[in-house]
């Protein structure tokens, strides 16, 4: 499942993503999450800074706050579990030639990070990772999921990808009752992918953050 569009909101101001995580911490019905999407895109001006049609920045913008809505759900449960993972998109990598100098496991159908580039989100986000004990895959697609998950048993799962591939990765997670959460792309496309490496932490340092205020 795809867009039929590409976006960048790299450049949109993070006032957005703020309000966007302060909205899900409320009561939510469906309804209540167009009418969210449409107020945003227009507050922010989304169409005009990003080139989309009106009816794709509302998809995208609904697609984005629906994504934040489970990650309330699942936090309490993800934040309880113990061994987790980091699944990342391949397409965010610095390079997607040559100069890359990751290798490819195809055990996991995954690339292993040499760490050539330290501007590489790839590299900063398994840096961040390790530090907190999780696995990293950095997947050329979502139908990877299913097979380290044969392989692997996993208490929670972070997955960073487009909003539309998140759909199919928290059903796939769901059948397997695996709590997770999701850090969606910023910017989509096959090559020089974007996501929040701030964002990612602050969802790596969950259980961090919940010791801390005991």
């Amino acid at each position: 499942m795809s867009y039929h569009f590409t976006f960048d909101l790299s450049k949109l101001s993070q006032a957005l993503f703020f309000e966007i995580t302060s909205y899900t911490e409320k009561e939510l019905i469906p309804e209540s999450i167009s009418e969210k999407a449409k107020e945003l895109v227009q507050k922010f001006n989304i169409v005009e800074k990003t080139g989309l049609n009106l009816d794709d920045a509302i998809v995208l913008i609904r697609d984005i706050i629906d994504a934040h809505v489970k990650n309330f759900m699942l936090k309490t449960q993800f934040t309880n579990a113990k061994n987790k993972a980091l699944f990342l998109p391949h397409c965010c990598r610095k390079y997607m030639d040559s100069r890359c100098k990751a290798t490819f496991n195809t055990e996991y159908s995954s690339y292993s990070c040499n760490h050539c580039s330290k501007d590489c989100l790839v590299h900063q986000a398994i840096k961040v990772a390790k530090k907190k004990k999780y696995d990293v895959y950095v997947l050329p697609g979502g139908s990877c999921v299913q097979k380290i998950l044969k392989k692997h048993t996993y208490e929670g799962i972070v997955g960073v990808a487009c909003t539309d591939e998140l759909k199919l990765g928290t059903k796939i997670l769901s059948q397997c009752m695996t709590p997770s959460q999701s850090v969606p792309l910023t910017k989509n496309g096959c090559s020089e992918t974007q996501f929040n490496i701030e964002m990612l932490q602050r969802v790596l340092d969950e259980k961090d953050a919940k010791n801390k205020k005991k």
